[in-house]
C-alpha cells in the first residue's frame, strides 16, 4: 500500500505541478517510484482513475488525495469541474459518458506503407492481445485487451502498427484523399493524420504540412519518415497559421489546437487544465483565427475538425458558413441540435462510438 501511495503521489505531481500528460507523468513516476509486484497495466489503470475522479477527491495534501481514493475507489465518482457537468449535461447523456470513461479501449491502424494487415493480425495473436478489425476502415484496429503494453511492441516501434485513434482517422477520411492532388495541413504536428493521408494516397499526393511549433515539426518530419512516407512529397512550412503564406492547394486540412477535452478518456489530465472555461473562450478565438486566415487559400475542400466535446470549439467557430457546410458521414452522428450548422456536421463520442470526441465539418469553397 506505502508503494502504491508513493507511486500514485508522484503521478499527481507530474500531472498537477509540470503540467504533464498522463502517459509522461506515468512514464517519470516509473522510472523513479516503480512499486514492486505490481503489473504496469494496473498501476496505470489506478492512475487513469484517480484522475478522472480528481474533483471528487478532497482539497488537500497529495499523498492524502490518494489515500482516500485507493480507500474509496469502488464508490468514488468521476466528476468533471462544475462549469464542464453543466456545460455537458444539456448536451448529451452525461451519466453514460462517466460509464464509458471508466472503460479502457485503444485503436491502432496498420500501416500499409511498411507492411501487410495479415502479418500484424499474426503479431497481434501471437502477443496474445485480443482485438477486432473495424467494419468501416480496412487498416483500424481496436485493441480490446493487452498483457502488454502496445508502445512496446516492436512493430508499434518500427511504426508498422501505428497508435491512432479511429475517430482521429474520420478527419483525414472526410478529405477524400486522392492521388496526384495537393493538400496544405495548417497546424500539421504531431503527424498521425499526415502520414495517414500519404498512406491512403499511396505516397502519390503533394503535402504541405505547416506548425507553429518548430520542435514538433521536427518531431513530425521524424515520424513521417519513420512511417515510411516519400519525404520528396512532403513540404515543412514553419509558421504561425494565422498569418499563413500558402496561396493554393486542392484541399485544406484544419485540425485546430483545441481544448482536447474528446481525448479524457485516453488523457484524463486534461480535466486539471479546464477548472474553468477561460481556455475553451481562448482556443475558440483562435480557431475563428485560424478558420479565417485559410479561407484565404485557393482551394476546393476545407475540413475543420477540432478534438473537443464543447460547441464553442465545434458549431459556434463554422455557424458563419452554414451555406457552405456538409456533412462529411451519414453513418455517425450528427453535430449538437441546438446550433443549425449541426445537421451538417458530424460528432463522435466516446459513449457511443467508442472513440475520442471530435467535431468535423467539410466546407465547400467552391460555393464562396
Amino acid at each position: 500500500m506505502k508503494d502504491i501511495v508513493k507511486f500514485l503521489t508522484t503521478v499527481l505531481y507530474y500531472v498537477e505541478k509540470k503540467n504533464y500528460p498522463l502517459a509522461v507523468a506515468f512514464k517519470r513516476a516509473y522510472l523513479h517510484n516503480k512499486p514492486r509486484k505490481i503489473e504496469s497495466n494496473l498501476l496505470y489503470e489506478y492512475s487513469k482513475r484517480m484522475l478522472l475522479s480528481y474533483y471528487a477527491l478532497p482539497q488537500s495534501k497529495r499523498s492524502f488525495k490518494v489515500r482516500y481514493w485507493l480507500e474509496n475507489k469502488e464508490s468514488i465518482e468521476i466528476k468533471f469541474p462544475n462549469w464542464m457537468e453543466e456545460k455537458l449535461s444539456t448536451l448529451l447523456d452525461i451519466n453514460a459518458l462517466k460509464r464509458k470513461l471508466s472503460e479502457r479501449w485503444m485503436w491502432a491502424r496498420v500501416n500499409i506503407l511498411k507492411t501487410d494487415i495479415d502479418k500484424i493480425y499474426r503479431e497481434l495473436e501471437s502477443q496474445n492481445i485480443e482485438f477486432e478489425a473495424d467494419k468501416n476502415f480496412y487498416y483500424m484496429i481496436k485493441i480490446k485487451k493487452s498483457p502488454v503494453r502496445l508502445s512496446s511492441l516492436s512493430i508499434v516501434k518500427d511504426c508498422k502498427l501505428v497508435i491512432h485513434d479511429k475517430a482521429s482517422s474520420l478527419v483525414v477520411e472526410a478529405l477524400k484523399p486522392e492521388i496526384g492532388e495537393k493538400l496544405v495541413d495548417l497546424s500539421s504536428a504531431p503527424g498521425i493524420k499526415a502520414s495517414l493521408y500519404m498512406m491512403l494516397t499511396e505516397n502519390r499526393a503533394e503535402t504541405f504540412l505547416a506548425d507553429v511549433d518548430f520542435k514538433r515539426l521536427s518531431r513530425e518530419y521524424n515520424l513521417l519518415k519513420r512511417c515510411g512516407v516519400d519525404l520528396r512529397k512532403i513540404h515543412i512550412i514553419y509558421q504561425d497559421s494565422t498569418k499563413n503564406s500558402v496561396i493554393k492547394s486542392d484541399k485544406i486540412l484544419l485540425d485546430a489546437p483545441c481544448s482536447s477535452s474528446g481525448m479524457i478518456n485516453n488523457d484524463p489530465s486534461i480535466l486539471l487544465k479546464l477548472s474553468d472555461n477561460e481556455k475553451i473562450k481562448k482556443f475558440a478565438k483562435l480557431q475563428k483565427s485560424l478558420l479565417n486566415e485559410s479561407l484565404k487559400i485557393r482551394a476546393n475542400k476545407l475540413v475543420y475538425a477540432v478534438c473537443s466535446l464543447f460547441p464553442e470549439e465545434g458549431e459556434r467557430v463554422i455557424e458563419d458558413y452554414y451555406d457552405i457546410a456538409e456533412m462529411p458521414f451519414s453513418n455517425y452522428q450528427s453535430g449538437y441540435s441546438l446550433y443549425k450548422v449541426g445537421k451538417r456536421s458530424n460528432r463522435t463520442f466516446p459513449h457511443i462510438d467508442s472513440t475520442e470526441g471530435f467535431f468535423i465539418s467539410v466546407l465547400n469553397l467552391t460555393k464562396l
